[in-house]
């Protein structure tokens, strides 16, 4: 039988800016749910955001939820068969009381939580959640990999708003983690031709690596101009996920009449967008989709178990993401890396 500390060691977002290592209780999981002793966390993208620009919502908070680790503990009326087994994070958790909910726009819905946000997440030796916010992990597959699901979702959910790329030309603007991941689902599920576009060499060269037919620098020409060299009429898909308002018109005049414009990228609130840009969406009779976190009906979604499909085929390069593992107690020391530039990464691993 595993004996359980009374304390752990815990990444905590104190106040902005302000990430300390320190020890916190172990949290007790409570009937329906169940701890998990944290074999890996990645960072996202998000949690850099809630440290250095002040989108957290609450404080203290313990951030990561990109996680997979060990179930050790299971509170009343969950399985006891699931103690011992690998579990990657559905970091979610909906309000199923919401209409919108019962829709399946469980990201969309009010008064949903989410483990490293609004609760606290995987940036510790344990975490607690519920049991229906676990899948199992894959025999063979590491829990570094597993804590890869949930960006790995998010790009499939991001495919999937757009209709699907089975058959059809895709191209992806920006291509940092989860641009890779995207052009990686992408590859997977059928596209016949992948564009990747970026400002920076380095993130183009791996968007090669990772499976795009061709890569555009955004600062050596005009984007739309080649791509419409490259395709004649234009791309079916463009995905945003720099969030750029820039890049978003170069998204929207990359594509061809008739075809799907996705937005990732969460777009600064601070910046105005040109009409314009809704003048070429109306000329060009595009379709426009928004796309939020990785979550459909029946919850968690088919996302989920089609990423692990993906995993267990072999059909994603997923240990390449990972360009650096820490201990936790450095993570702090990477988050302030992060923020002084400079870093070249694309996933980032804390081993507890």
């Amino acid at each position: 039988m595993t004996t359980i500390p009374e304390l752990m060691n815990a990444v905590v977002l104190e106040a902005p800016q302000k990430l300390v290592t320190k020890q916190i209780p172990v949290p007790q999981p409570d009937a329906g749910w169940v701890l998990l002793k944290v074999g890996a966390a990645s960072i996202c993208g998000s949690d850099v955001l809630r440290v250095w620009s002040g989108h957290a919502r609450v404080l203290p908070i313990v951030l990561g939820h990109e996680c997979a680790g060990t179930v050790v503990v299971v509170g009343e009326g969950v399985d006891h068969d699931l103690i011992g087994r690998c579990f990657a994070l559905i970091p979610l958790i909906p309000n199923r009381e919401s209409p919108i909910s019962t829709m399946g726009f469980y990201a969309s819905s009010p008064g949903y939580s989410f483990i490293g946000s609004r609760i606290n997440g995987g940036f510790a030796e344990y975490v607690a959640a519920p049991a229906a916010n676990i899948i199992a992990v894959p025999d063979g597959v590491s829990p570094e990999i597993g804590a890869l699901l949930e960006p790995c979702t998010v790009a499939h959910h991001a495919l999937n708003r757009g209709g699907g790329v089975r058959g059809r030309s895709v191209a992806v603007f920006g291509v940092g983690s989860i641009g890779l991941l995207t052009i990686q689902a992408a590859r997977a599920l059928g596209a016949v031709r992948i564009i990747a576009v970026d400002i920076s060499e380095h993130h183009l060269a791996a968007a090669a690596q990772f499976g795009a037919d061709e890569t555009v620098n955004a600062q050596t020409g005009d984007v739309a101009e080649t791509i419409l060299r490259l395709t004649q009429h234009g791309v079916d898909l463009s995905v945003e996920v720099a969030g750029v308002p820039a890049t978003l018109m170069q998204a929207v005049l990359s594509t061809r009449p008739g075809g799907d414009v996705v937005l990732v990228g969460n777009q600064p609130v601070s910046r105005q967008i040109s009409l314009d840009l809704f003048e070429q969406f109306m000329r060009r009779q595009l379709n426009m989709h928004g796309s939020w976190m990785s979550y459909s009906a029946p919850f968690p979604g088919m996302e989920w178990q089609s990423i692990l499909d993906m995993m267990k085929a072999g059909q994603l390069s997923l240990e390449a993401m990972i360009t650096h593992r820490v201990a936790l107690d450095q993570l702090p020391a990477m988050f302030d890396q992060i923020h002084q530039g400079g870093l070249e990464y694309r996933k980032i691993m804390a081993l507890p």
